[in-house]
This record gives C-alpha cells, sequence and structure tokens, in this order.
C-alpha cells in the first residue's frame, strides 16, 4: 500500500524537529556539596570567631585608656582654668572604672564634685594603679584594685606636685578582667600635669612603648 508523499515528509521533519531540540540540563546542588559548604564554614568561623572575640576585648581596653586619659586631662584643663586645684578620684578596690572630679578646696564657685563617671555594670575593664615609688617597671602588670582608690590633683599651672612629693596616682593599668591574653595599656601622669597611654608589649623605643 502506498503512502502519501505528504505524510512522509510530515514525519521526517517531525523527526527531524525532535533530534535536533537541543538538551537541556538542569542545574542544582546536591547534598555532598551543601554539607562540603556547611564544613568549610564551620572551619572557617571556629579559627576566626576567638580571634575577633580578642580584638574586640582589645578595642574596649584601648577605648577605656583614652577615657581615663581624656577625664584626667579634664581635670587638668578645669585646675588652669578655675585656677584652683582640681581632685579626681578614680577606681575601687575591685579594681571599678569609674571616677570624681571635684575641687580640693570645695566652695559655692568651686564645688566639691564637678563630673561624676559610673563604671557601665557589665564592663569587664579593670583598673590597678601605683605612685611612684612602684610605678618604674612598666613590663610588670598591676592586679586589678591595687592602690585604689586612688587620687591625682592638679594646680592651677597645669602641674601634679603629689605625684612624686605625695601618694598620688603615678600610673594605672587597663586590662580586661576575663582574658589576660588580651594584653594591656598603661596609662601614666608625670608631675608635671603630662598624661600619656603606652603599650608594654611594645619595645622601649617604639613611639608608644612604655619608658
Amino acid at each position: 500500500m502506498g503512502q502519501d508523499p505528504r505524510q512522509l515528509l510530515d514525519t521526517k521533519a517531525s523527526g527531524f524537529m525532535l533530534k535536533s531540540r537541543p538538551l537541556q540540563c538542569t542545574a542544582g546542588v546536591t547534598m555532598i556539596e551543601m554539607f562540603t559548604v556547611l564544613v568549610v564554614l564551620t572551619v572557617v568561623m571556629a579559627i576566626g570567631a576567638p580571634a575577633t572575640v580578642r580584638w574586640l576585648r582589645q578595642s574596649e581596653i584601648r577605648s577605656n585608656a583614652e577615657s581615663l586619659r581624656s577625664a584626667l586631662q579634664k581635670a587638668r584643663a578645669e585646675a588652669i582654668a578655675r585656677n584652683t586645684r582640681i581632685k579626681i578620684s578614680i577606681g575601687d578596690k575591685s579594681g571599678g572604672t569609674s571616677w570624681t572630679m571635684g575641687c580640693a578646696m570645695a566652695s559655692d564657685r568651686c564645688p566639691a564634685v564637678l563630673h561624676v563617671q559610673r563604671a557601665p555594670s557589665d564592663s569587664r575593664i579593670r583598673w590597678g594603679a601605683a605612685n611612684s615609688h612602684g610605678a618604674g617597671n612598666f613590663f610588670v602588670a598591676l592586679t586589678a584594685g591595687a592602690a585604689l582608690p586612688g587620687e591625682v590633683e592638679f594646680h592651677p599651672l597645669g602641674n601634679a606636685p603629689r605625684v612624686i612629693s605625695g601618694n598620688d596616682i603615678a600610673r594605672v593599668d587597663v586590662l580586661h578582667a576575663g582574658d589576660a591574653e588580651a594584653g594591656r595599656l598603661v596609662v601614666s601622669i608625670g608631675s608635671a600635669g603630662n598624661i600619656r597611654i603606652c603599650d608594654p608589649a611594645l619595645p622601649v623605643t617604639a613611639a608608644r612603648g612604655c619608658h
């Protein structure tokens, strides 16, 4: 029996179209690939998390040391501006980071309390202090609460003579109570009224080294 040539052409054309149609691939992520990515992320986080925590604690130490330096500089500026002695009392027996600033000889024009800074209740930053007799060896850390509470008194010329002649604080170590490996910074007070932050982990010849 013969077949219509038009049907033959249609059948051949259809077969050609089916054969020439491009293959379509479906992209996806297998469970093994997902598991591999999760393992890699877990390892990266395990390695990076301690370093991040350490960096944050070091930043806390730096910020607190700069805040203390600013408070001491403010007390010195008040003494010069008011032409009177200004006293700043810092810390407590536990090494808390609070301070109170006021006039050494209170009057109506110069109150006993000018400024107060309370330590945050959740802060793990601690202070340890020393007078001029115990402040020399910067490479030996002071314990939290050492020589505290203590004070520094600035005179109208901006100097702090009791740092040498009395028992005023000459040095404050700023450290983290929960991480000794985070390091520490030292805030030093000179009898001329100079206030400086140094890092005992640096060589003495470094610009920010303790000397």
